[in-house]
């Protein structure tokens, strides 16, 4: 894989402008990178989440509240805040640069410390919805994440034990299937291959891929060989996340009903599949991505198409409500 370095960790602002700041952490659009250049940017755009917590200052004390007790953490929460808050450092148009800066730093020496002797970060409570996932569990998501964020840290040593559990199959975070692996954001049984998690995943691996820094390079073309098969098989298997009419599913765990994605999540597989498009290592996979998501995006603007998938999530969630019973 093409390690392409950056010229700065500055934004450029005609990029700025076109995606103009926001606090709205449901805004989760590609964000601006240079393709193997890992401290050019993040792949989505993260900005809105960090801002919804308002501005440093206030985002710390979020920050302290949301790690306070070890028990409840959700280690994906934390760590797309930290992702944020270096994009918004790196933001030449936000006024507030060195306090995301200290922001984004504070999430990564959390993360450093959270780790288990494996690299993972623990989700001490159960599952409380969809799966069934006592506590104690793992997710491919939130190593991703860690990964990504650490990286850009210059933490690399740390972001190599985070993908600890991406690269080696004794984890149980890497399924393995006819078309090749699945990174797993939940290890529920039947294993569900939920699809945004598998590509913040995937994410993670180009990123330690690509790292600048003296990453071992051992662990480098490890992570550099995870993600082209990983990538490859997500081409594969993406004609398996579409309902008909150009509308995705969130997983494909075998529900009673179908659980399709509602319109956050299928705009949010749109936006992830142009940004896993510009990675691509050949042209074939980057049409695949580009086919896909020009056919979800029409779905967007189709006005009984993006009804009839708001019922059926509705009827989704009457048959698997958000919160089980206590």
């Amino acid at each position: 894989m093409t390690n392409r370095r950056s010229e700065g960790r500055t934004m450029p602002a005609r990029d700025v402008a076109a995606r103009p700041l926001n606090d709205d952490a449901r805004s989760q659009p590609m964000g601006f990178f240079a393709p193997g250049a890992v401290q050019s940017g993040y792949h989505m755009d993260l900005r809105g989440v960090a801002g919804s917590y308002g501005p440093p200052a206030e985002a710390e004390a979020w920050l302290d509240l949301l790690v306070a007790r070890r028990e409840y953490v959700m280690p994906v929460t934390v760590l797309q805040l930290g992702i944020g808050a270096w994009q918004r450092s790196i933001d030449e148009q936000d006024p507030d640069r060195s306090g995301w800066s200290r922001m984004a730093r504070l999430v990564a020496e959390w993360a450093a410390v959270d780790m288990d002797g494996h690299g993972r970060f623990i989700h001490h409570q159960p599952m409380p919805h969809t799966y069934a996932i006592p506590g104690g569990w793992h997710s491919a998501m939130a190593q991703g994440l860690g990964v990504s964020l650490l990286v850009r840290l210059g933490m690399d040593d740390d972001a190599a034990r985070a993908a600890r559990s991406l690269l080696e199959p004794q984890f149980g975070l890497v399924s393995q299937t006819d078309d090749g692996p699945v990174l797993e954001e939940y290890p529920a049984e039947p294993r569900p291959h939920v699809l945004n998690g598998w590509m913040w995943a995937l994410f993670g691996l180009y990123d330690l891929a690509n790292a600048d820094g003296a990453l071992d390079e051992d662990v480098r073309a490890a992570a550099a060989d995870a993600f082209q098969a990983g990538i490859a098989s997500l081409a594969r298997q993406l004609p398996e996340y579409e309902t008909g009419r150009g509308w995705s599913t969130y997983d494909r765990y075998p529900h009673p009903i179908a659980n399709v994605a509602s319109p956050f999540y299928h705009r949010l597989h749109v936006e992830m599949l142009r940004a896993t498009e510009r990675l691509a290592p050949y042209e074939q996979l980057a049409e695949e991505f580009s086919t896909t998501s020009d056919r979800w995006e029409q779905a967007l603007g189709a006005p009984l198409v993006r009804a009839t998938a708001v019922a059926r999530k509705v009827g989704f969630r009457l048959v698997k409500p958000r919160r089980k019973a206590a």
